[in-house]
């Protein structure tokens, strides 16, 4: 299975957080921890990985054919995984969801992290069923994993995962300012 590099990855993480493919390839090949989801045809897989000044690495990932696509990889401080107190994939995305993400609105529901659920909305359109709000001058890293379903109770939307980091207090915050 060849590792490929989304173009928001090579943008954003490798670009502007400087997260290596060195160290994405690192944590791919011997994480810590390891999960996936699979649901429809989809599969995501999230890897985490402590470094050596004890922050961790979180590695987002999905299988396209025969590939391993790279979509986002984020550094995670030490402090915010000992608050956690976890060091899986998932719960220490989540935690970075809550501590630096915007509200996202799938039909009705809201929240900074959406992991493997179903919600009923009121149209089929993902773009009338997607909100996130945009304050001005923010730069946003989303995942937005969602398939949309239709069934005898209505129009649902089969969420995977879907959360929205705000680059821009992301980067201060490693900064720590």
């Amino acid at each position: 299975m060849a590792t490929l590099y989304t173009k928001l990855f090579r943008k954003e993480c490798e670009g502007k957080f400087g997260i290596t493919r060195g160290v994405v390839r690192d944590a791919i090949a011997q994480p810590d921890r390891e999960q996936r989801l699979s649901s429809q045809g989809l599969t995501i897989i999230m890897y985490s990985k402590k470094m050596k000044r004890g922050d961790y690495v979180l590695v987002n990932t999905h299988v396209q054919g025969h590939d391993l696509m790279v979509d986002l990889a984020f550094r995670v401080k030490k402090e915010l995984a000992e608050q956690t107190n976890t060091d899986l994939p998932f719960p220490l995305m989540r935690a970075l969801a809550y501590k630096l993400g915007l509200p996202v609105r799938v039909g009705e529901h809201e929240s900074r992290f959406i992991y493997n659920e179903v919600i009923p909305v009121s149209s089929r359109d993902i773009k009338k069923v997607v909100r996130i709000p945009s304050p001005e001058n923010r730069r946003l890293v989303s995942a937005i994993w969602i398939r949309m379903l239709q069934n005898s109770m209505g129009s649902l939307a089969q969420c995977a995962l879907v959360f929205c980091i705000d680059a821009k207090a992301y980067s201060a915050w490693l900064r720590g300012s």
